[in-house]
């Protein structure tokens, strides 16, 4: 989470969390909820397991019950444009944590110290245009972009830089411009797959800030060129630490159900 909130970054700059943030919340909601009922449920009902207390039974059920149960809460169509939208996320914080180690980066403070810590130079500058942008510091991240010689391996990183720094300052779309770029990619390679996806996310950026209905649309028809590295990229990074929450919020329900079970 941001400490400083999303009021510290320019609206643009966190369109699509505010946009998936509702729906992953009302199901983050739901599942804690049904895993301290299932949890309560369980202890107030099953007989005693002898010397296994039962909490410890009780909480990884509620727990996998309370993780099914959120993940089907989220409409099918919103949780493919989440997968898509949380592989290429998980592509380009592998690529950070390969370049430059540490943690991701995940509030205002952090931003500003990792980009007082490492000044322009050619390694560093892709990145920290990208973050200059976020953070709405356009002019800056312009100058520092025009420093890097086009060349085939940056080519769409410079296009996708430009289309997101003018988006973000102006509201141009520039999709167009962005999608003949990644036209220019090799078909069939990872890289075209991160270019389709980087194209889909600015349409939806766009589409949320509109408030269209169907903001998630151009995310969710890229997911179906991504196999299945999306699916085990969201089970990893969002369900498995929700099934985690779930669990410790059943195991405190379930203690607490055997409290009140003895007492009365």
């Amino acid at each position: 989470m941001m400490s400083r909130g999303f009021s510290a970054f320019p609206e643009r700059s966190t369109a699509i969390a505010r946009a998936f943030g509702p729906v992953l919340q009302r199901s983050s909601v739901a599942g804690a909820l049904v895993a301290a009922t299932v949890a309560s449920a369980w202890v107030s009902v099953r007989p005693e397991l002898g010397p296994i207390p039962e909490p410890l039974v009780a909480a990884p059920v509620a727990g996998a019950v309370a993780t099914a149960v959120a993940i089907l809460l989220v409409p099918r169509r919103v949780h493919r444009a989440f997968e898509a939208y949380s592989w290429l996320g998980r592509l380009e914080l592998d690529r950070f944590q390969e370049r430059f180690g540490g943690p991701a980066l995940t509030n205002a403070e952090q931003i500003d110290a990792w980009l007082a810590a490492h000044p322009p130079t050619p390694a560093v500058v892709l990145p920290r245009v990208e973050l200059l942008a976020f953070a709405g510091r356009y002019e800056d991240a312009r100058r520092e972009l025009a420093t890097v010689e086009p060349n085939s391996e940056t080519a769409f990183e410079r296009a996708s830089l430009i289309q997101y720094i003018d988006w973000l300052e102006t509201g141009v779309p520039g999709v167009d411009d962005l999608r003949r770029a990644a036209g220019t990619v090799g078909q069939g390679t990872e890289a075209r797959r991160v270019a389709d996806v980087t194209v889909a996310l600015a349409e939806a950026r766009e589409r949320a800030v509109r408030d269209d209905p169907e903001w998630f649309a151009p995310l969710e028809a890229v997911r179906a060129r991504l196999g299945l590295a999306p699916r085990r990229v969201v089970l990893r990074d969002t369900w498995s630490k929700a099934g985690v929450a779930f669990t410790l919020v059943a195991f405190i329900a379930a203690m607490g159900a055997s409290l009140l079970r003895f007492l009365l």
